[in-house]
């Protein structure tokens, strides 16, 4: 089929498709940073939520007691005790926040303990403490208490 002066074959040009693929991927690639900022942001809630969780777990654990906090950090190294629930919410704690280690420090009269756990999306730690406090710290604990 001949075509006629002026007139242009259907279909699209090389440049144009270019164009195209080019937008798409400049769209997928704001998605992607985004959705990845999400993922980050539920697992630090994920870490918050644990630390919560052990709060209560240890006060279980302080009324079941010789009313001491002995049992929820391991003194050998500043983690959570390895065993029973404070095990399973360390192991969780630290799938959620990049492997990276969760403090635990005890009065030496194991009256009172901190932990601290390290956050994916802001820089920081999230501390909580034997007097239920719960917020977000710049730096490790190294004391029974959060700063």
């Amino acid at each position: 089929m001949k075509q006629k002066l002026g007139q242009r074959e259907r279909g699209f040009t090389l440049v144009e498709l270019l164009v195209v693929i080019a937008i798409i991927t400049l769209l997928f690639s704001v998605a992607f940073v985004n959705i990845r900022d999400a993922q980050s942001q539920a697992r630090d809630a994920n870490v918050r939520e644990n630390l919560l969780a052990v709060i209560k777990i240890a006060e279980f654990s302080l009324s079941k007691s010789v009313n001491d906090y002995d049992v929820v950090c391991n003194d050998s190294d500043n983690t959570l005790s390895d065993g029973g629930d404070f095990g399973r919410l360390e192991y969780s704690i630290e799938t959620n926040n990049g492997r990276r280690t969760v403090n635990c420090f005890e009065s030496p009269d194991k009256k009172s303990y901190a932990i601290s756990s390290p956050l994916l999306y802001l820089p920081g730690h999230w501390c909580i403490d034997s007097s239920s406090i719960s917020k977000f710290i710049s730096d490790p604990i190294s004391t029974s208490q959060c700063p």
